[in-house]
């Protein structure tokens, strides 16, 4: 009898041990914010023409695997946005700060009467962190030279255990695309059965889609087209906001939208 409960206890043990092993594998994130930027010839932004650029972005604060891959994939993000040419692999924020001086440098030294200043400002947050995803915003203002700048807002979301970029088919089923269609319908005046780009719309074979962006904030969600996304750019920008209660039956996961 005593060697039962012995080993009864034994085995009670080793799987205690064994949830123990499995809690300290799982990565607790923290970030904190990183900003990078500098001036051409050090002049000052506030003064008026000025070549300028700063980054400033969440970083995981570990050293885990789950805090590299997210660092890494944020930085994907920042030079993607800010560099023009086809890198072999990701550069550091300094560094693409360095370069988009150096390619303004470039540019004024082959047209000496250039005097159009550049900017470029991309600033990242942390909206939404739980046990099972983290999510991020961008918000990017640029200008190097043309008849206009150009703006955006982006969205990161994370998979907060393994650091994987989430994508629309991981959070939400596919019956939302029609949910968000409807609405979308709705809002722009787009009757039921006509070509979703009746009014001036160009999605891609004429089919709707969700957006690029997604972001999720606590409690809500917003499909976030950029300009040039699906319509001209003097159309500007696209927005739709959803509450918990109004799309809950479409999320994969209860924590997707904390409260």
């Amino acid at each position: 009898m005593k060697k039962a409960i012995l080993s009864a206890l034994m085995i009670l043990i080793l799987f205690s041990c064994a949830d123990e092993d499995k809690k300290e594998e799982i990565e607790i994130l923290e970030f904190k914010q990183e900003t990078v930027e500098n001036s051409y010839k050090d002049c000052d932004p506030e003064n008026g023409d000025c070549t300028f650029i700063s980054l400033s972005y969440p970083v995981a604060n570990n050293d885990g695997k789950t805090s590299k891959k997210i660092n890494l994939e944020v930085e994907s993000f920042l030079q993607n946005t800010v560099d023009f040419t086809e890198a072999d692999s990701i550069q550091s924020p300094r560094k693409l700060v360095d370069q988009f001086l150096q390619n303004y440098e470039r540019t004024a030294t082959d047209f000496p009467d250039y005097e159009i200043p550049w900017e470029a400002t991309i600033l990242g947050k942390v909206i939404q962190q739980n046990e099972e995803l983290v999510s991020m915003e961008f918000t990017t203002d640029m200008f190097t030279g043309g008849a206009h700048g150009y703006n955006s807002v982006s969205y990161l979301n994370f998979d907060a255990e393994t650091g994987k970029l989430l994508v629309v088919e991981d959070l939400f089923s596919s019956e939302f695309t029609k949910k968000a269609e409807q609405d979308f319908r709705v809002k722009q005046n787009i009757p039921e059965g006509a070509s979703i780009n009746n009014t001036g719309f160009f999605f891609e074979n004429e089919k709707f889609h969700l957006p690029a962006n997604i972001g999720i904030y606590p409690g809500k969600i917003v499909l976030h087209y950029n300009a040039y996304e699906i319509a001209p750019y003097s159309a500007g920008s696209f927005r739709m906001t959803y509450s918990r209660a109004e799309i809950s039956e479409y999320l994969k996961t209860e924590e997707t939208l904390e409260e």
